[in-house]
């Protein structure tokens, strides 16, 4: 069993569908992009913005905690940490996508 997956629902987040996320992306969703600038500035998925984890504690303002976030990343632990962070600061709707 992935461990991952419990973690995740504990911090409020789950993994979601490519078709989930743009769904909600559509109806307001942010999609934060959690990985290094320079890997962002290679491929970032369009309209998401690059909160790198290193940055991403101090940075949380620039989200809006009501509306759903949708975390991008490369690394499933960076993906953890970064929805406990949100979670803790009041974010209830967070959900994690993968790399595809």
């Amino acid at each position: 069993m992935n461990l991952a997956l419990p973690m995740l629902r504990q911090a409020g987040a789950e993994t979601l569908p490519s078709e989930q996320a743009r769904r909600l992306l559509a109806s307001g969703g942010q999609l934060v992009d959690i990985r290094s600038p320079a890997d962002f500035g290679r491929d970032a998925p369009p309209g998401a913005l690059n909160l790198p984890m290193d940055s991403l504690s101090y940075e949380t303002r620039r989200l809006n905690k009501w509306r759903p976030v949708i975390l991008y990343g490369s690394n499933g632990v960076h993906s953890i940490r970064a929805a406990r962070l949100l979670a803790g600061r009041g974010f209830s709707r967070v959900y994690q996508m993968g790399l595809h």
